[in-house]
């Protein structure tokens, strides 16, 4: 009862104490899963992603992450470690080249994904955030799977956030021609649509397994700049990012024994839906579809 309570609060559920908390009954994951396993990882210079491949890495993976600036790669611990390649997600031709020169992969976690202040818009349907963290990943898996680069039975995982819990999807104005563009708003939008994907990838890739969850909240650079006052309010209570990336490593090593298309809390499957009116008709699962292949 005490820890039900406690995991309602959210406060001491997504805080560093609810995963201290939920890792007392982790079991151990073995490191020989990723043994010379190829892995990707986007958005993997910093935060969460770089302790994702840090503990990949540790367990003798072949890790290439991507990111937009390279002098972040070369300041990381990754620098002689990792492969890393130039990529911006919001740039289809960037994916593209990418996906034509990429090495095969076995397992590919979908991370990347910022909260610009600035808006920029893509193709004029939908602005950058969305453009990345959305249709950049599905290109890139459709691209790496037309090219015969995802192994049979891959792993393929979506970072997404607590924060799109009150979110309905919402795709009436990518381009926030009708309403001030709201960063915090256009984020959780695309993290409620990761959600959604990963429901309805199987259904086109059914050679491989896809999940996604919320890494609770973990203390990054990222965080700290974009939402300065949540970060001001949380900081002494939020997640490290080893702890961020725990249950990315976990969905990983699961292969075909995790439930495709799922999304999961530290390592619990959760409802994506727990707030009743955040849940969209099959019209608006449709219509995101239809946009993101476009």
């Amino acid at each position: 009862m005490y820890n039900w309570l406690l995991d309602k609060s959210v406060y001491f559920s997504f805080d560093r104490s609810g995963y201290e908390r939920h890792a007392k009954k982790f079991d151990e994951i073995d490191p020989e899963l990723f043994k010379n396993k190829n892995i990707l990882i986007t958005g993997g210079t910093s935060g969460i992603g770089e302790a994702l491949a840090l503990r990949l890495i540790k367990a003798k993976s072949n890790v290439t992450v991507t990111g937009r600036a390279e002098n972040k790669f070369n300041e990381s611990s990754l620098k002689d470690i990792a492969s890393f390649y130039s990529l911006d997600m919001a740039n289809f031709d960037e994916v593209q080249k990418f996906c034509d020169k990429a090495d095969k992969y076995d397992h590919i976690v979908c991370n990347a994904g910022g909260m610009p202040s600035e808006l920029k818009i893509i193709n004029n349907l939908y602005d950058s955030i969305f453009a990345s963290q959305v249709v950049g990943h599905y290109k890139l898996i459709d691209h790496l799977h037309r090219h015969g680069k995802i192994t049979k039975d891959a792993s393929i995982h979506f970072n997404s956030s607590g924060g799109m819990y009150l979110m309905k999807l919402d795709l009436s104005d990518l381009t926030w021609e009708t309403k001030k563009y709201d960063k915090v708003a256009s984020y959780a939008i695309a993290k409620r649509a990761q959600i959604i994907i990963t429901q309805e990838l199987p259904k086109l890739y059914p050679d491989y397994y896809f999940s996604c969850s919320h890494p609770g909240w973990v203390c990054t650079a990222a965080v700290k700049e974009a939402i300065p006052g949540f970060y001001s309010f949380t900081n002494n209570r939020l997640r490290n990012s080893d702890q961020g990336a725990d249950t990315m490593y976990w969905a990983l090593a699961q292969g075909s024994k995790i439930k495709n298309g799922a999304f999961y809390f530290d390592r619990m499957e959760k409802d994506p839906y727990a707030l009743f009116w955040t849940k969209e008709s099959e019209d608006e699962r449709k219509k995101l579809m239809e946009l993101i292949t476009l």
